[in-house]
């Protein structure tokens, strides 16, 4: 939400300033409407879930300034000629947010306190500078540290998100509602929104600001969809204590000659939601000797084994019987029809239907 003054010379200029007005303040409601809907909806399920809890903490903050910035815009200007600036940098206070949210969904837990102080300090400790001294250099310093720091947080971004996938595929038999491969489009979109920002900051047109606030609003909205949907699997393997004993046994997997059996007679990857440590425990083993025996003795991860032995079995029931597509994703022990689809195209290249017609005949 931004206001600039432009000139009211002639009756032409008048319409155009007016209409840009009400576009502006439109986009304004539109995206304070978003935000209370998003937060709404992270608050209920974040009672029973504690990442949604985190990322209404999240939606909470964002909600929290806007309401301050509707009532100096729209209200009461307590601020003056300073009313830009000021609401500028307290939005920048949502980049190092951003950043706590993000390591809370690549982790167990959120961030420790000592970090995160470090993360946010600087930003209150530059606004407080700022309101004592109003010092353009000041502003101008600030809003080119917080660029540095939303780049460096971007490049984190990409790195976190790469090492979750790979412990999701070493712990998982699916990634339904886990991957967050959706996150690396909100990383770049994150960019895009920046420059946005950054734009509209600049240049105060009413215009851009419109823009600025249907594009952030459409990015919360997605924001808030796939949080949402999201399975916190991290928190699910930290209430798991890894009983590893001292000693290094990778060479003595005496789980090694039931491994098979667990999968060929008791089918347990029929399981769509198995992780390894229900196969640690259908073993009588830990997680930790389990992945290093998949990994350096099968040379794969749990994922891709387990997923092996479902295409196998889907295979079969394709070339025997006549089942849908949906009865035979569950009795493979898919969780939903998209991710077997998903799953036996990357693994034999064609569609199911596909292999049944032509493998069938």
């Amino acid at each position: 939400m931004f206001f600039v003054s432009l000139p009211t010379s002639n009756t032409y200029c008048y319409m155009d300033i007016e209409a840009s007005i009400r576009l502006r303040d439109f986009s304004c409601g539109l995206f304070f409407m978003f935000q209370i809907i998003g937060t709404l909806a992270l608050f209920l399920k974040g009672r029973t879930h504690r990442l949604q809890r985190s990322a209404f903490h999240f939606m909470l903050y964002l909600l929290l300034i806007s309401v301050f910035e509707a009532y100096v815009f729209f209200i009461h200007n307590f601020l003056g000629e300073q009313e830009r600036p000021v609401t500028n940098l307290l939005q920048l206070t949502v980049v190092p947010l951003a950043l706590l949210f993000l390591y809370r969904l690549t982790h167990t837990q959120g961030m420790r306190l000592l970090p995160a102080v470090l993360n946010f300090a600087p930003y209150i400790v530059a606004f407080v500078l700022y309101i004592c001294t109003l010092s353009k250099e000041i502003y101008d310093g600030i809003m080119l540290v917080a660029f540095v720091h939303a780049f460096s947080i971007i490049v984190y971004g990409f790195i976190a998100v790469r090492q979750f996938n790979r412990m999701l595929v070493a712990n998982f038999s699916s990634d339904e509602h886990m991957s967050l491969h959706w996150l690396w489009l909100f990383l770049l979109l994150y960019v895009a929104l920046g420059c946005v920002w950054l734009w509209a900051t600049w240049s105060g047109s009413l215009f851009v600001a419109t823009f600025y606030n249907i594009t952030i609003a459409i990015i919360l909205a997605l924001l808030c969809y796939f949080v949402y949907r999201q399975e916190d699997m991290l928190e699910n393997l930290g209430k798991v204590e890894d009983d590893t004993p001292k000693e290094d046994c990778t060479k003595d997997y005496h789980f090694a000659d039931n491994f098979e059996n667990v999968f060929s007679i008791d089918r347990i990857y029929l399981n769509p939601k198995l992780n390894i440590n229900d196969l640690a425990r259908a073993l009588g083993t830990n997680r930790t000797y389990v992945s290093n025996y998949i990994n350096q003795q099968l040379h794969t991860t749990f994922y891709e084994y387990v997923n092996k032995w479902r295409i196998t079995r889907a295979k079969q029931l394709l070339l025997s019987t006549s089942l849908p597509l949906e009865d035979i994703a569950e009795q493979s022990g898919f969780n939903s029809l998209s991710s077997f689809r998903r799953y036996f195209v990357s693994s034999e290249n064609m569609t199911p239907m596909a292999y049944r017609k032509f493998r069938g005949k």
